[in-house]
């Protein structure tokens, strides 16, 4: 080194050049330009993200932005289904009532028969029963049995099932009259027959009757 310069670097580090600006603004001008910096990754960071989502959703939506079809065969198909359709059962075209009369061991059986059904046709003569005629005759038949003994019931006669004309009507009747040989539960069992929309068809009931 000539002895000029070793003369100027003396200088310099006797006497240092005055700071160009105030520490404290130094420091606060240098952690600024840190932030920017960080906020800058920040914002690449997130277009990159925003990039990969965007490139993730053209890979599941087709164009225009509609959800892909799957046709993989063992992919499960959706049914879309209503509410259950409930089909309310009609009621019994003819309502039977038992209605015994027990004193010891002799039962009295009446029988209610009530609802709708078709006046049947008479052979030979192949003309409908009058429409005064009583419901009851209008069956076909009925067969009961008190639980003992030989079965009862009577015969409609030669009728023929027709749906020329519906009739609705009631009629109460003596069925029969039973004594029992010794005390317990029977059980007497009915039925009838009258026509309906398909032909004939039998209305049954029962019941338990105590006798002492």
């Amino acid at each position: 080194m000539t002895d000029d310069l070793k003369s100027r670097f003396e200088q310099l580090v006797a006497d240092p050049p005055p700071p160009s600006a105030v520490p404290s603004e130094a420091v606060f001008n240098r952690v600024r330009t840190v932030r920017r910096r960080r906020a800058t990754g920040v914002a690449l960071v997130a277009a990159a993200g925003a990039t990969a989502v965007a490139l993730a959703l053209g890979n599941v939506t087709d164009i225009g932005g509609a959800p892909p079809v799957t046709n993989s065969p063992g992919a499960p198909k959706s049914v879309i289904t209503g509410p259950p359709t409930v089909t309310p059962k009609p009621p019994p075209p003819i309502e039977v009532q038992l209605l015994p009369t027990v004193k010891g061991r002799t039962v009295t059986m009446n029988v209610k028969v009530s609802g709708k059904a078709f006046i049947p046709t008479v052979q030979p003569e192949n003309t409908l029963l009058p429409a005064t005629t009583p419901f009851l005759d209008l069956s076909g038949g009925t067969d009961f049995s008190f639980g003992e003994g030989m079965p009862g019931g009577s015969d409609g006669g030669a009728l023929d099932c027709t749906t020329k004309q519906l009739k609705q009507g009631s009629d109460t009747y003596l069925a029969d009259t039973h004594t029992y040989k010794k005390p317990g539960s029977y059980k007497f069992t009915y039925r009838v027959m009258y026509c309906g929309t398909k032909g004939w068809f039998y209305t049954n009931a029962s019941t338990t009757l105590t006798v002492r």
